[in-house]
């Protein structure tokens, strides 16, 4: 994952000289980003980038590792954040419309994506899973006020004749966020993860129910073979010969559901603990997301639709062109 993040980092680099060099011709001119709306709008678009799909990356692996759920289930579950993304794109298009007024959604929306990812960082093993959805649903929320408000204020703040490259540049912005996002949300887990998990074997191993579990292990699935392998891979790493595959959850996270509950709660644990840290980074991130918001400026939206500004603006140009060319056409 780092190594993407920096072969992208370069790209993206590289693709900064060539716009600048491109000038007027360049797929999205820079000068977009000399408009404070714009400039503003796109750095809250790349942080937000990074917590939508830092979270989307993360907290399916939480539910099925940790909940045991399926691929399928745990897209389903996850219908709150998306119920959250619609109600907020939803309330904040009508209030949009009625006020004219965008400014205070990223500000509320960054303020529910700080506050529900530093929920998500008290998150254990153990939590019901309807305090998580409830969690899910203000998260979504915080992205529904924050991305078509974003997207709008870009789109009003250029001219008509910018607005389709207006409106990819925010899109592109948020992309170049989620790729960040994933890259680095998800090293900063992966590399937790083992430490988290050897110390929660310490804490867990000594206890009455993990010694019971060794000595007579029930598998939830009736096939006691994973909790055969385990203890074997265990007490082969007990006895200084390392720590064999089943001790690894992420070449395959399948033998955890196998696994006497028992047996599997040092994994669940230490799991949820390294999404603990990944939630609290998101959360110091979108703390900057939400200082940024406050940057952006309001501009009053145009009371016509985009073509009609843009027929207008033509009309006039050729309107003065016209008049140009027949004060030159005047012989002397």
């Amino acid at each position: 994952s780092l190594l993407c993040f920096g072969i992208g980092l370069i790209g993206l680099v590289a693709f900064f000289f060539i716009e600048r060099a491109m000038g007027a011709e360049a797929l999205l001119p820079l000068r977009l980003f000399t408009i404070k709306t714009v400039g503003v709008s796109s750095i809250a678009s790349v942080i937000l980038g990074m917590g939508m799909f830092g979270g989307l990356a993360s907290l399916p692996l939480y539910l099925q590792i940790v909940k045991g759920a399926t691929p399928t289930m745990a897209g389903l579950m996850l219908l709150p954040m998306t119920l959250g993304m619609m109600s907020g794109s939803i309330v904040s298009g009508q209030m949009i419309s009625r006020t004219g007024r965008y400014r205070q959604f990223p500000i509320i929306g960054c303020g529910l994506l700080v506050i529900s990812l530093f929920g998500f960082h008290y998150v254990a093993a153990d939590t019901p899973l309807w305090q998580t959805m409830i969690l899910m649903l203000f998260f979504g929320l915080g992205l529904g006020f924050n991305m078509q408000p974003l997207t709008l204020a870009v789109q009003n703040a250029v001219s008509p004749r910018d607005i389709g490259v207006a409106t990819s540049s925010a899109t592109f912005t948020r992309q170049i966020g989620g790729t960040l996002g994933v890259a680095v949300f998800l090293s900063v887990l992966f590399s937790a993860v083992p430490s988290r998990i050897a110390a929660a074997f310490v804490k867990v191993a000594p206890t009455p129910e993990f010694q019971a579990a060794l000595k007579h292990p029930v598998s939830p699935t009736g096939n006691n073979q994973a909790n055969t392998d385990f203890i074997n891979s265990l007490q082969h790493a007990q006895s200084g010969g390392g720590s064999g595959g089943a001790l690894n959850p992420l070449s395959d996270s399948s033998f955890i559901q196998q696994l006497d509950p028992r047996l599997a709660k040092p994994f669940l644990i230490g799991f949820s603990q390294a999404m603990d840290l990944v939630f609290l980074l998101g959360s110091g991130v979108m703390v900057i997301a939400f200082i940024v918001v406050w940057f952006l400026p309001h501009v009053e939206l145009r009371s016509g639709s985009a073509y009609e500004s843009r027929g207008k603006s033509d009309a006039a140009e050729a309107a003065d062109a016209k008049a140009v060319a027949e004060a030159e056409a005047i012989p002397l």
